[in-house]
């Protein structure tokens, strides 16, 4: 098969480039006529040429994806055996198969189909490769030949009646029925040698002379020539004349007949078109193709791609068996497709060969394929040797392997992080909401694992989220369903309960799209706010109790103004109106004396709002000496006789000398004054009883007063700043003495509590240590 077409010019491809090669590849897989397309295991397409989509009449980019029984829903019956052949294991196959496509609904047309397994190097079957060439032309051409011939025998054993005849000279002289109806000539028309301007000009002459030649030798006559056809136009046909001879050896007549070969030439020159035009594609195509004829291999096809793997040997018409070994790979499968007639293949072969022909040999990977071609009985009369160089496909490969192994190491070090990180993560499947990952911190949250498999719908039933306030969630409320159904969720806040505990988190989803290998996910952050939400409420109740304290100062401080304002008027009314000295001298000495009281009221809040604030700052030194407890008791004792007289409160004093220690005196002043003035204050018209004692190797001081005691949920919270457990309507300050006075115990590294009973007083008890702090 030689084509002017298929000539290779080496010196115009010595420069081409690898990108060009590949261009010119996928070029070819583009443009050629055969049908090309690769299918996966599950009959989708996920590769098809242009040729392919012509023939089924569905545009390129519509087969992608889609299954081949979807798109030829009319011959998957067909279809369906070939593609299970290769999915149980089975080699390829060629068969030729007859049906309809959406390209010509109804029209039954013919093709010749290959499937081939496509395998990986270790053998797993990745998907189907097929080869398509529609025959319905030559098929029709070759019914149209054999109806033809099947015309020309009927006609043959018809010749008891000839087709026409002429007399000795070549004349018509006798009506020819079956010439008429062909040609549309008239009876007188055709007659003598009128049948031969039924012939095309063109060929008369040629004829013409033919018709003499046979007159003047006495022999058939046989030529191809146009005849007149009565529907229009001209006809092919092969004129055959054959003289009747009488007994004395004279010509007595001419049978003659016209078999019509238009057909049978259009179809024999679409074969010629085709055949040439698949000898250019093999000669042309980016793949080293042979044809080995016979059982001695003889090569009668040879592409330059081929020849360069043959270092440049023109192997044409060459036998290959008879030069190479017994146990040679190449011939031993070339011969094993000859005699089973089943394909055979090897994959990634290793092959020295100059691809960009430079002079300089290179191995190569090449995928073989050894296709057994039969002739019109069936009988397999030769091979088809066809290598693709997969070189740069098996390098893209491993690099792919590689890159695999580095996203692998690189998953598992994220992986890792996101374990290991102290916010709570979760992955999710979106639309079920089943858990695909979590972290440590949102196991641990969680009490352990999270339930496998557990859908979204169902969350509800499983999980405990409530909000802020405590209210139950439903399931479409839950962040992870809301979530999982696609919806948006940012710093949604919800409180979870777990055997591990009540946790305020802040819910964050985000999508994730699917990536390297890896579907699509949800991302959840719990971002644990418990902590937060618990200073926000001591914050809350810090500026509830600065509010209140506010307040309460305002007003203390605004006390001893009035009626220290009230008694400067009332003085100045007295000095204004006194009538003598002595009366006015008295009046003041009163109202200075009330005066001093107001003032010293005033110093005392203005000295314990100062008192926090150093307590609160940077602690001062204590001023440590050796002092006697009893001693500082009965001295403050002694100072709040006055105020405890006003009061109606007894003071008994149970501090016997020796219990010393080194401490600040003017700090444990400070104490002992802050409990006998609340005692006095609480427990007004009841005895006060203040004791000293040593127990357990520590000092106690004890104040017991016999008022109105306190609650016991209060007993804390009292020597808080600001805090007070009676209503400020009923009894004045700020709320920092016992406050105060705990700093400064606790300065000592003593202790300061207190036991009560509401209705039945109060006893606060001091314990320092003996030994130096």
């Amino acid at each position: 098969m030689e084509s002017p077409s298929a000539s290779f010019d080496g010196a115009a491809t010595e420069g081409m480039t690898e990108a060009h090669s590949r261009l010119l590849l996928e070029t070819l897989v583009a443009c050629t006529p055969v049908g090309l397309a690769v299918v996966d295991l599950e009959q989708r397409f996920v590769q098809v040429n242009e040729a392919l989509a012509d023939m089924n009449g569905i545009p390129r980019a519509a087969h992608l994806g889609r299954k081949v029984q979807d798109l030829l829903p009319e011959m998957w019956t067909l279809l369906r055996p070939q593609y299970q052949h290769i999915m149980d294991g089975g080699e390829a196959k060629t068969f030729e198969l007859s049906g309809t496509t959406p390209r010509a609904a109804g029209v039954e047309r013919h093709f010749l189909t290959s499937y081939y397994p496509m395998r990986t190097p270790s053998g797993v079957l990745l998907g189907i490769g097929i080869i398509v060439v529609e025959v319905t032309e030559q098929r029709r051409a070759h019914e149209a030949l054999q109806a033809s011939e099947q015309r020309y025998r009927s006609l043959v054993e018809a010749m008891a009646q000839p087709v026409w005849t002429t007399n000795g000279r070549g004349e018509v002289v006798e009506p020819a029925p079956r010439w008429l109806a062909f040609t549309g000539q008239t009876h007188e028309e055709h007659l003598g040698l009128g049948w031969l301007s039924a012939i095309h000009p063109e060929d008369r002459k040629r004829v013409v002379r033919g018709w003499v030649e046979s007159l003047r030798t006495r022999t058939s006559y046989r030529g191809e020539f146009r005849l007149k056809f009565h529907a229009g136009g001209y006809r092919n046909v092969v004129g055959r004349a054959v003289p009747v001879f009488g007994d004395k050896g004279d010509i007595r007549e001419w049978v003659s007949t016209a078999e019509d070969v238009t057909e049978r030439k259009k179809a024999e020159a679409q074969v010629e078109t085709e055949r040439a035009r698949l000898h250019s594609v093999l000669m042309s195509a980016p793949a080293s193709i042979a044809i080995l004829s016979g059982r001695e291999q003889t090569f009668t096809l040879v592409n330059p791609l081929y020849q360069r793997l043959a270092k440049g040997m023109d192997l044409t018409g060459k036998q290959l068996r008879p030069h190479v070994s017994p146990d040679d790979v190449y011939s031993g499968l070339v011969s094993r497709a000859f005699t089973t007639g089943e394909a055979q293949t090897q994959k990634e072969v290793s092959l020295a060969t100059d691809v960009q022909a430079t002079g300089t040999g290179t191995f190569r990977r090449f995928d073989i394929v050894y296709q057994p071609l039969r002739d019109v009985h069936g009988q397999v009369d030769s091979v088809l040797s066809f290598a693709i160089d997969v070189t740069e496909r098996v390098e893209a490969r491993e690099k792919l392997e590689q890159w695999a192994a580095s996203l692998k190491n690189q998953q598992q070090w994220l992986e890792a992080v996101l374990d290991r990180t102290p916010v709570a993560l979760l992955l999710m499947e979106p639309h079920s909401g089943r858990t695909l990952f979590a972290n440590q911190a949102a196991r641990q949250m969680a009490g352990g694992e999270f339930p496998e498999g557990l859908r979204a719908e169902r969350y509800a039933g499983t999980y405990l989220f409530t909000d802020e306030q405590g209210r139950p969630l439903s399931n479409e409320e839950i962040p992870g369903v809301r979530a999982a159904r696609g919806e948006p969720v940012h710093g949604a806040p919800v409180v979870w309960h777990t055997p591990t505990g009540r946790y305020s988190l802040l819910i964050e989803a985000a999508p994730l799209p699917a990536q390297h290998g890896h579907p699509a996910t949800v991302l959840l952050a719990h971002q644990d706010v418990s902590e937060l939400r618990a200073t926000q409420a001591q914050l809350q109740h810090a500026v509830s109790l600065r509010d209140e304290f506010l307040t309460v100062a305002s007003h203390e401080l605004k006390t001893p103004l009035t009626p220290l304002q009230l008694k400067l008027q009332s003085l100045l009314r007295d000095a204004q109106t006194a009538s003598s000295l002595e009366g006015l001298q008295e009046r003041v000495v009163r109202t200075a004396e009330s005066v001093t009281g107001q003032i010293r009221k005033m110093t005392t809040l203005i000295n314990d709002l100062l008192e926090v604030t150093q307590l609160t700052g940077p602690s001062a030194p204590l001023q440590l000496e050796p002092v006697d407890l009893a001693s500082v008791v009965r001295d403050v004792v002694e100072r709040f006789k006055p105020q405890a007289a006003k009061a109606g409160c007894e003071m008994v004093i149970q501090a016997p000398d020796g219990v010393v220690g080194r401490w600040d005196r003017h700090r444990l002043e400070q104490v002992t004054s802050s409990l006998l003035s609340n005692a006095l204050k609480y427990g007004a018209g009841k005895p006060v009883t203040l004791t000293v004692e040593r127990v357990r190797g520590m000092a106690r001081l004890s104040v017991k007063d016999e008022g109105i005691g306190i609650a016991p949920a209060s007993l804390q919270a009292i020597f808080e700043k600001f805090t007070r457990a009676v209503s400020t309507r009923h009894y004045g300050g700020l709320g920092l003495g016992l406050f105060i006075t705990r700093q400064i115990v606790e300065a000592h590294h003593g202790t300061l509590r207190a036991e009560s009973q509401p209705g039945q007083g109060a006893t606060f008890i001091v314990e320092l240590p003996v030994s130096a702090p």
